[in-house]
Parts: C-alpha cells; structure tokens; sequence
C-alpha cells in the first residue's frame, strides 16, 4: 500500500518538478552573456551529405515541439523521410551539454526549445553533431539548397548574408554551381575583412505568377538579408525591382536585358551586370549603312521596348532615316526551323529586308536558333545576320566560317583569363548540373553570376571602409535587426510577435545602394566579363565587346573573318582588334607576314635532311633544311589557305607548365607571341586547350607498349609432330591398337571371315586372312592411307573397318591441315600480350618519358589498373623513367627482354620499321589521342587550318602521308614480321628424315634377325652338329639369299627328295622344277645318308598328317 502511494506521488509531482527544472534552465541560458562563434563553427549545408534542417525563423520560445519537423533529404533519389523531431545527441555549447547531462538523455526532448533558443541568443551559425547527419540553421531548403557557412574567426569577422533566388530549372544549377564557387572562393581568401554568408531560394513557376514571386520574396526577408543577387527571366524582374524599390534592399541583377535609356523603368536599388546590346547594336547598324533591317525578338514585351532603345541611340548617333519591321519568334523551339523556312518564303517573294537582327531571350534559345540557321535549305548568301546576345560562342565562329552565310555576332568573356577555365572545370565537375550544360564553352548568363557575386562583395568592402561598424547593430542573437526589430517586413502586420511594428525600409539599403554605384572592377580582380562600372541608373559603362564578322567570300570556300574591339561610349575601336582580350595586336591585316611555325624535331614527322645535317650544305636554307609528316602537312595546308607563307624554326621540347603558371616549349611561344602556329606531334589534352586553341586532329594515336622483339620459335627434329598434341598422339596410339584388337575378334567370331578351300587331291583348306600380326597391319595402313592385300567380308568388319576410316580421315585432314601452319608460318611467342600482362608480372620492368603527355596519362588517371602501374614505376631502383623517345627505345634493344617502354603508338610504329628490326608493339592503344596544329586565343588561321584538315582528310591525302612515313620508307622487311610465312627448310622436317632411315635399318636387323633364327631352325631340322656342317650350312643359306633361289634338277638328291615329299605329303604336281627357298633343307650343304633323308622326310610328312584340317600353303615350301 505505501508503494502504491510512493508511484502515485511521483507520478502527480514529477511532471511538475520537470516542468520547474526546465523552466529555470530555459531562465538561465536566457541571461547568459551573448557570446560569439568559436573557430571550429564552421559548417556547410551539402548536397550530397545528409542533413537535417528547419527554419529558425519560425521558432517560438516556450513551445516543447519543433514547429516543423525535421527532413532527412537525399538528394540522389529526391526523396525527404520524416524523422523525429525529439532525438538529439550532443551540444556544441558546454553550459547546454552539463544541464542535459545532469536531467538525462530521457529528457533531451523538452529541452529542445531551449538549446534552440539559446542558439538564437548567441547568433552561433553552428551544428548539433548527430549520428545520421548535422542539426542546420539558416538552411533553407525548399525546391533547391545552396552553402551557408559560420566562416571560421567569426569573433573577429562580420558575417554578411545575401540571397539569390533562381528557377526551379535544370540550366539554372550550372548557375547555383557558379554561385556557390565564387562565394566559397573569396570566403577562402587571406586578410579579409568579412565573410559572404549566401542562401539561395528556388522559386517554382516564377515566370507565370508575377505576385506570387513578390509574396515569396517579402517571406524571406522576415528572416533577414542584406542583398538580393536575381537571374529571373525578364517577366518576372518588375517583382524583384518593385521590392527592391519599396523595401530599399538592393538586388544585382545578372541576367536580365537592362534598357538604358528608359530610366523610369530602372530602379535606384538595382545594378545590372549584364551590359545592354543596343547601343553596340545602333553602332554596327551606322557603320554597315543599313538603311532598314528586321528585329526579330523573344520577349513579347521588351523585345518592343529594347528596338526602341537601339532608336534613341541611333537618333543620337546619326540623321539617316533607318526603318525596321519587328518580328516575334515562336514559343517553342521545335517550331524554328517551320518558323524559318516560312519567314524565308516570304522575304523572297515580297524581295524585302533581308538584313536580320536576331535577340534571343536567353543563350539556349538562341543556340536552337543558330542551329535551325545552320540547317535551313534556302540560300543564305544575300541575308547578314547580327545575333544580338554576347553568346557567340567560339563554336559558333568556327561552324559559320565554312559556307557562303554572312553572320556577326558578340563575345564578351575572356575565355583566356584563369579564373574562366577554374569555374568551367567546377560546373563540368558538378553532378548537378545537367548533361547539356556540360559543352566546350560556358554560356555568358554564368560570367554574369559570377561576377554579380564579386560585385556585391566589393560593394560590401566599400560600405565597409567607410564605416566598419555600419552594420555592429543589425546582428542580434543570430538574426539581422532592422531599426530594433528582427526582420524586414513588407506588411508588418505579418509580425505577430512585434505588433507595434509599423512599414520602415532597410536603414542600410541607401548606403549599399550607392556602393554599389561606385564598385570598380577589372579582369585583374577576377571579372569574366571585362571592366565592371556602373553609372547613375546600375547599368554597365566602359566595357568592352569583341566583334567578330564573317562575311562570305566568292572567291573562296571560306567566309572572311573580321575581328573588332567595341568599347561603350567610345564606339568602334580602328587599329585594334580583340581590346584586352589578345596578348598582343594582330596588326595590319592586309600586311602580308610570314606565318611563323614552330616544330620540334621528332622522326619521322620534323626530320633534319641528311644532306643538310652538315652546316655549310648549300641549298639547305630556310624551311628547305626539313623533311617529314608534318613538312608535307604544312606544303598541303599552304596549297589550300589562301597567304599562307611560313617559316619555321625549331623549339626543344613541346611544353609543359612551370610551377610559376607559365608555360616552356611550343605553347611557351604560342604564348608570348613568339610563334603564330605550332605544328609537330603535339597531343590535344586539357592543360593545353586552356591556354591555346587546337585545329581537328590530323591523326588520331594512343599510348602503346613497346618491347624487344621475341626470338624467333625453334623447331625440334619432331616439329612435325607439333600440330597434334602430345596427348592427341597417345589416344591415337591406344585407338590404333584396340581398333587392331576388335577386328581380330571380328573376324574370328563371324564365320563369314573363315574360307574354305578344296584341295587339288580331294581335301579341303580352312583358313582365316585376319591374324594378329595382318589385323595390326590392316589398321596401320588404313591410318597411312594405304591399301592391304586382305580385306574384311564380314558385315561386322567392315563396320569396324569403315568406323577407322572415317577416324583416319578426320585425322590426317586435321593434321595436314596444321601441318602447313606450324611449318611455315614462323611464329614469336611474346612474354606479354597486353597492358594486364604487364601489370600484373615484376620479371619485365616498363618506363615511360618523364614529363611528356604520357606521364600525366598516368598520373592523373583513374584507372586502378594504371594507378598501379605509376606507383610501380615511381618505386623502380634504378629509375625507369626516360628523357627522351630514343633513350627508352634504346633501352628496350639493350635489356634483352627485360624492359619495356610505354609510348605514343605513332613512334612505336615508326621505330618498329627501322633497323635493326628488334622492336614490336604488342596489345592495344592504352586510350585514344589526337594530335593538332595549335594557335593562340584569337589567331586568325584556327578556322582555315581547321577546313583545310577537314578537307584533307576527305581526300584521302592524311593516309597517304602516313603511308609515306611510316611503311614506305621502312627499313624491315615485312614478310618477318610475327605471322609471315616463310620456306620449309631441313631444321622443320629432320625428323621424318630420322624415322626414314630408322626405319629401313630397323627393317635391315629384323630381316637379319630372321635369316638367323631360320638358319639355326633349318640346323636343328637336319641333325647339323659339327660346327663345321652349320657353318657350311650358314653360307649355303646365304649365297642363296644373294642369287635369289636354286632349281632342283632331275637325278639330283634334291629332286629325289621332292619326288619322296610329293608322294607322302600330296605336294600338287606343279611342283616340280620349283626354285627352293634359303630355308629349304636340300640347300642346307652336302646330304647325309639316304636312310637319314628317307627317315627326316617321313618325319615331315609325319608332322603334317598331325596338324589340324587347316594347311597353309607356307608349310610346303618348307617340307623336305
């Protein structure tokens, strides 16, 4: 009962006691001294970490819930899970982590409205560690999220916030990726004095809800900002300028087309960076002298309004009366090219304006456009176009210079500056920019948002000198105060936690306004888009635009290429081309100089001619003293490009860069003005394209594998038995001696095998053809194609027999078949076969040039396979690394097989063809390269050595230069190399010269074996038992091998004894007069006594009346 009473007490008054703890908890952080960030409080909200967030701004002291609970989002799959809310781990603030330490993690979710207050009151931008991810603040995170970062010293530092809003599109993240560089790249800077705090909003349906953008947009300045950075499209700017202008929060706008001269639509708050077309427009329209043209616009509204601003330009500019027709394009892309062909249609059959101004309302747009230009099938020749964006690309320059087509379009961005090819390398980085984002050049809406960041921190910098605590007062307990309130409030009545609040504008927003006025910027502080100034109304004055104008050429297949330099306010710049944007003046262009080339000796494509490699050679002057590849590619290109007169000198290396960021070799002197064009063996790579433009490939080339040329196979005196294995041979062996065994089996079981014959005297013969030792000769010359005397009769012999056959026909086809491969051809078994070879064996060691392209292949290379290859040859002791092609290719003759060299497959192939022939590639081309002909930013010949390539290699005339260089002149005979036939000689066929003449003297012991055996047989048959009588004997037998048989003449004891045998043993009368063989016994020397001969002959007869039915004819020749 006293338990029951104790649970009932706690659980009335534990409640209570807690609510009391926390209530003084919440009492105590509130009186704590506000206190700043420490150096650790630095965090980023990421894409591709996990994190969860809120929005601060809505938190309301006392509640003991998140008002909004916490979002895990992956931004892989796109997909937000919810978590709850109560679960904390640590705190990054010591007083928070000693009160939840002494309450119990069982508690930390009543304390969450707490910690987060307490991080509201000392402004910390910080994180709450958890296991899963980081507690954020201020990371607002709606269609799109961008960094915000608590940047390190922040005690020492101010903090500036700024926002951008951008669409919900796929082009626009190459934007956010600029944004998010530029930020994060001038917050790692040194000797600052303060750090860009960036949010970016996504805004869905922006375009189409124009009221809807200005509601947002006054929502996000209740959580307070300083800055607005906007890249809308025009539709929807009136909503950035009219918040801009009521609530005096500057906005820089990066993407929009300003109009200059209607300043009551420009508002005091707002700095344009992208620079106004019409005015350059009005300049190139007087100069051309067009007296009429057509506009032909995107934006339904200020396409109007800017062919105004281009009038009041040229009523200022000039007194001729000039007449326009205003055309609108299609809303769809995909109607361009039926846009077009009417359009075209109609200027022909009304023979009107065909001078046509082209202003897309964005760079995607206007890239449809160009390419529905490209591909329209009426003839072009009379029309000039002017595309009015400064997104004429390089590409665009060099598709439209081949083809009667007149065009003049902008550029704007310094592609050479190294700020250009940094932020290009982050975008093409990035995973979340989309594929089509990701082209050879970067549109100039990017430049622009790269430079509206600089701009908006120079214009921080300059509020800043003036009054370093301008903005002390606006940063209270981690929000921005604006005149002792938090937050900036388009309708204060929103503000339900400051009901006295009444409509002020940003007290800073006049200051910031005119610093942004005053901002300066040069290309040396990092602008992409030349010199940034604005005047009184925020647009961009004093900068400068390349023009280039291509003009079509009747006398030639190329389009003329004209470069000027325009300046705003000052018009056409005369004797100048590309104004900042060229390291040095192109000069003249009807001065006709020399094109100065610059090559580096490498065989076979820049070689000294042997008869000039002496100094005082007479007729070796100038470019007379090469030779080569690319000798004959410059005569060829000279032939086709109209001036092309060059000479050339020699560099020693091809370039690498210094750690300094300059260049040595052929891109130094492309570089420094030195040379015009550099053409050699020179790989197109990423470090390279750059700093200096690249032609197409000339010749494609890869990494190869170079290694001594293998000993060539040496054939045994059994080569002959190669094209079978060994393995083969011995199943052929046991098939040959069971097939022997089954038809004697055969043919001794089936009756049809056994013949009966009838005897001259009456009496009968039974014998059998198919003995062992004929079976065994059957089979082998059945298997040597062969025939025998016997034959089987059987049904099952001659299924067996028929089965060998076919065997033996398969396998003498198969054998003579490879028989004429292994003989002839004389094959190199090399050690290794490809690059996995290779790598995965230490017996061959590999090098390659220090320092050339092929290094950084596999420095740089992400490859596992060639990352191990680097590190194995960066460890070898003594060093495997090169200086040079011909000391690597030396290497590899010297070491026998123990080295090879890795290097471009054109030298490979070339040093394989001379002599001493001892080098071969093996595998294939590690990846694949092109090398080109390179020119400076600008250079006026890219563009016609690019079409003169082209149309080279249409021609067939590439190949054969290459055939020229590298298999006509060659030193190896082909027939030798690995896989090339070649004659029969005695080392291929000893063998069956050895079995020949083993066979006939085995043949010459067996026989004399036999004489031996049947000499000693005979001898014991006639009682011979003086070594005299069997000596005799032996030479009668033997003079009667050599005279080839006796004849046993009537009266002779010979003929006597025939008679006798003829009368016991039914010799057939045929007999008489018979020749008689060595192993007759009448030839076996002088006869013993009658009663002896009577009484051996009785013996023979005797024995044979023994023996079974079966008589073969063999057994007469030996009876007596």
């Amino acid at each position: 009962m006293q338990l029951h009473s104790i649970l009932l007490v706690a659980a009335v008054f534990l409640p209570i006691l807690v609510r009391l703890h926390v209530s003084l908890l919440r009492l105590l952080l509130r009186r704590l001294q506000v206190r700043r960030c420490k150096p650790r409080c630095r965090w980023i909200c990421d894409y591709d970490e996990v994190a969860l967030t809120f929005d601060p701004s809505q938190l309301v002291p006392g509640r003991r819930r998140l008002p909004h609970a916490l979002f895990h989002r992956n931004q892989r799959v796109g997909r937000r899970r919810r978590i709850h809310p109560y679960v904390l781990d640590d705190l990054n603030a010591n007083s928070v982590q000693q009160s939840s330490t002494l309450l119990g993690r069982s508690f930390a979710s009543l304390l969450v409205p707490s910690v987060i207050q307490w991080y509201r009151l000392i402004g910390c931008q910080g994180r709450l560690n958890r296991k899963i991810g980081g507690f954020m603040a201020n990371c607002f995170i709606e269609d799109m999220v961008t960094g915000i970062s608590c940047p390190q010293g922040y005690e020492e530092k101010k903090r500036l916030l700024k926002k951008s809003f951008t669409t919900p599109n796929d082009r626009e993240q190459g934007v956010i990726t600029a944004l998010n560089y530029t930020v994060n790249r001038i917050n790692s800077g040194t000797h600052l004095l303060f750090y860009l705090a960036y949010r970016n909003k996504a805004l869905r349906h922006a375009s189409s809800d124009t009221w809807g953008v200005m509601k947002k947009i006054c929502a996000e300045l209740e959580s307070g900002f300083l800055m607005m950075l906007s890249g809308d499209s025009s539709r929807t700017h009136e909503a950035y300028a009219s918040v801009a202008s009521s609530v005096e929060v500057p906005v820089i706008n990066w993407d929009v087309l300003p109009l200059p001269l209607l300043e009551n639509m420009v508002s005091n708050f707002e700095v344009s960076v992208r620079p106004s077309n019409a005015e350059l427009i009005a300049d190139l329209i007087i100069i051309k002298g067009w007296k009429n043209f057509i506009y032909v616009h995107d934006a339904q509204r200020l396409g109007a309004l800017n062919l105004e601003t281009i009038y009041q330009f040229l009523r200022k500019k000039t007194n001729e009366s000039i007449t326009s027709e205003l055309i609108q394009l299609p809303t769809e892309v995909d109607e361009y090219p039926e846009f077009l062909r009417t359009f075209s249609l109609q200027r022909f059959l009304s023979k009107s304006l065909n001078r046509i101004i082209l202003d897309a309302e964005n760079s995607y747009r206007q890239q449809q456009l160009l390419s529905a230009i490209r591909s329209a099938q009426f003839n072009q020749a009379n029309y000039h176009y002017i595309v009015a964006n400064f997104d004429f690309l390089p590409y665009d320059v060099e598709m439209y210079q081949n083809g009667n087509i007149n065009i003049t379009g902008f550029q704007i961005i310094n592609r050479e500056l190294r700020e250009y090819s940094a932020l290009k390398h982050a975008i093409d980085q990035s995973k979340h920019v989309d594929r089509t984002e990701k082209h050879s050049d970067m549109d100039t809406r990017l430049a622009f948002a790269h430079d509206a960041v600089l701009v908006a921190q120079k214009a921080f910098e300059i509020a800043l000198k003036k009054n370093d605590s301008i903005f002390h007062q606006n940063f209270r307990h981690g929000e921005l105060y604006n005149r002792d309130l938090p937050g900036i409030y388009c309708y204060p009545n929103n503000d339900k936690e400051n009901p006295q609040r009444t409509f002020v504008t940003f007290e800073h927003g006049r200051t910031l306004s005119r610093a942004l006025h005053n901002v300066k910027l040069k290309p040396a502080d990092g602008t992409l888009t030349g010199n940034i100034e604005f005047d009184r109304n925020g647009l961009r004055k004093n900068y400068f635009v390349k023009v280039i104008d291509l003009v079509s050429n009747a006398k030639s297949a190329f389009n003329k290429k004209e470069i000027f330099a325009w300046m705003q306010g000052e018009g056409f710049i005369t004797n100048q081309t590309v104004a900042q944007h060229s390291r040095k003046p192109q000069g003249d262009a009807n001065a006709k100089k020399k094109v100065r080339v610059v090559s580096v000796l490498v065989e076979p494509f820049v070689m000294i001619k042997r008869d000039c490699e002496k100094s005082n050679a007479s007729g070796c002057q100038g470019n007379e003293r090469f030779e080569g590849y690319c000798i004959d590619l410059l005569k060829l290109l000279s032939d086709r490009i109209e001036d092309f007169d060059y000479e050339i000198f020699i560099s020693a290396v091809y370039g690498a860069k210094q750690p300094d960021g300059s260049w040595d070799g052929l891109i130094g002197y492309l570089l420094r003005g030195d040379a015009d064009v550099a053409v050699a063996s020179l790989t197109i790579n990423q470090d390279r394209e750059r700093v200096v433009d690249f032609s197409k490939p000339y010749m494609t080339t890869g990494i190869s594998i170079m290694i001594k040329k293998p000993d060539k196979q040496e054939f045994s005196v059994f080569s002959f038995m190669q094209p079978l294995s060994s393995e083969i041979w011995m199943y052929i062996f046991f098939a040959y001696v069971g097939v022997s065994v089954v038809i004697f089996l055969v043919s001794r079981f089936s009756p049809y095998e056994w013949r009966v014959e009838e005897m001259a005297n009456g009496g009968f013969t039974i014998s059998n053809d198919f003995s062992v030792y004929n079976c065994l000769w059957f089979t082998l010359a059945a298997f040597m194609q062969q025939g025998t005397d016997i034959l089987p009769r059987s049904i099952s012999g001659r299924i067996a027999s028929s089965a060998w056959w076919f065997f033996t026909m398969i396998i003498v086809s198969s054998y003579t078949a490879n028989l004429a491969a292994f003989l002839t051809l004389e094959k190199m078994q090399a050690p290794i076969e490809s690059v996995e070879d290779l790598a995965k064996q230490t017996k061959i060691k590999y090098g390659i040039q220090q320092g050339g392209s092929t290094a950084q292949f596999f420095k740089h290379s992400s490859v596992q396979i060639y990352q191990r290859m680097w590190r194995f040859m960066e460890s070898q002791v003594p060093p495997v690394f090169t200086s040079s092609y011909a000391e690597g290719i030396e290497r590899v003759r010297n070491h026998k097989g123990r080295y090879a060299f890795l290097l471009e497959a054109t030298a490979n192939e070339y040093a394989n063809t001379r002599k001493p022939c001892d080098t071969m590639k093996v595998g294939a081309n590690l990846n694949s390269v092109g090398y080109g002909v390179a020119t400076p930013f600008g250079s006026e010949w890219k563009d016609l050595i690019n079409l003169a390539i082209l149309a080279l290699q249409e021609r067939g005339e590439l190949k054969k230069l290459e055939n020229k260089w590298w298999y006509d002149r060659g030193q190896c005979d082909p027939a030798l190399t690995d896989g090339s036939s070649a004659s029969l000689n005695l080392s291929k066929v000893a063998g069956i010269f050895y079995i020949l003449m083993g066979g006939m003297i085995l043949s010459m012991f067996a026989a004399l074996g036999e004489f031996i055996y049947r000499s000693r047989i005979e001898a014991r048959k006639g009682q011979i038992s003086s070594v005299k009588d069997l000596r005799e004997s032996f030479y009668g037998q033997l003079k009667l091998s050599l005279q080839g048989g006796a004849v046993a003449k009537e009266g002779s004891s010979a003929h006597e004894a025939l008679k006798f045998q003829k009368a016991s043993s039914c010799l057939p009368a045929s007999y008489n007069d018979t020749p008689l063989s060595p192993s007759s016994s009448l030839a076996s020397g002088p006869q013993g006594p009658r009663k002896r001969k009577e009484k051996d002959a009785q013996n023979n007869y005797n024995s044979e009346l023994k023996r079974p039915t079966v008589v073969n004819r063999s057994s007469f020749n030996t009876a007596v």
